[in-house]
Formats: structure tokens, C-alpha cells, sequence
């Protein structure tokens, strides 16, 4: 199974958390240091969270699961 994921390039993340707070269902949480995926089964790919970040440190991934 493939899932479209959210992946944070933590060199570039400043910690800003706009994606967190864009999330529409809440599976980004604030981390020490980036934030991360807590929940991905209930993440949309909706690519908000691409999209509001402010240095590009986010993109969607296809991630195989098992």
C-alpha cells in the first residue's frame, strides 16, 4: 500500500509551525527540533502544509507501508 506523506526537511524547517496550526485534522504535532507525522493514517495529502510553509522544508511523499 502507498500513502502520500507529508516528509520535513529538518535543515530547513524553522520550527515555525504554520503547518501545524494549518493541519485540517491535526496529525502534524510541534517536535524539538521539526515538527512531525503523529498520525499518518488521518493525514489527507491535502498539501496544506506544503504549501503554507515558508521555506520549502515540507514536500509529499509516496511512502510504502505494509
Amino acid at each position: 500500500m502507498q500513502l502520500r506523506l507529508p516528509v520535513v526537511d529538518e535543515r530547513r524547517c524553522t520550527t515555525c509551525g504554520d503547518c501545524v496550526s494549518v493541519c485540517p485534522v491535526d496529525c502534524l504535532e510541534m517536535g524539538a527540533y521539526a515538527p512531525r507525522l503523529a498520525w499518518p493514517r488521518d493525514c489527507l495529502a491535502c498539501d496544506l502544509c506544503v504549501r503554507v510553509c515558508p521555506t520549502e522544508a515540507i514536500e509529499l511523499r509516496e511512502i510504502v507501508t505494509l
